[in-house]
């Protein structure tokens, strides 16, 4: 392993919480497709949410029903380097790259409490009331992390 990356679960969780966005990186039937999306990190847990359309979408599902492992990533303190070489440019950063399973979520009171976990990422409160018809329409997923390593390129 290299000497900036640490497999230590607490590093990673910080990235996690602090994260304003997570890249997913799934498979579907056109190849490989990458996608920025809100997620909260809890126990161990990543949670993201969707519309039940579109590409997304589909290749979420697929990867639900064949069990295929999907990926993520994210950066936090990101900070630019200049130099006087071209090759002293670049940036500082905290990063994570992970993967696991992932699942639909499906009864009501969890998918509740997974946006909660949103909410209270996002919005700093998870008191939101949901509409059940909303609900139905909203495609709530959990990615139970089971591979997850920290970069920490800090100079």
């Amino acid at each position: 392993m290299r000497k900036d990356v640490t497999s230590d679960q607490a590093v990673v969780a910080d990235i996690l919480e602090r994260a304003e966005y997570v890249t997913l990186a799934l498979v579907d039937g056109d190849g490989p497709y990458s996608v920025p999306v809100n997620a909260a990190f809890e126990d161990g847990v990543l949670y993201l949410h969707s519309s039940k359309k579109g590409r997304k979408a589909e290749a979420l599902r697929q990867a639900v029903a064949s069990r295929t492992r999907v990926a993520f990533s994210a950066a936090v303190d990101l900070e630019p380097k200049t130099g006087e070489l071209a090759c002293q440019w670049g940036y500082t950063f905290r990063s994570v790259l992970g993967s696991g399973l992932v699942r639909v979520v499906e009864k009501s009171g969890d998918k509740v409490a997974a946006l909660n976990t949103l909410m209270r990422k996002h919005a700093g409160r998870d008191d939101f009331p949901y509409d059940e018809g909303i609900l139905d329409k909203t495609l709530v997923l959990a990615i139970d992390v089971d591979r997850a390593t920290a970069r920490l390129k800090l100079t």
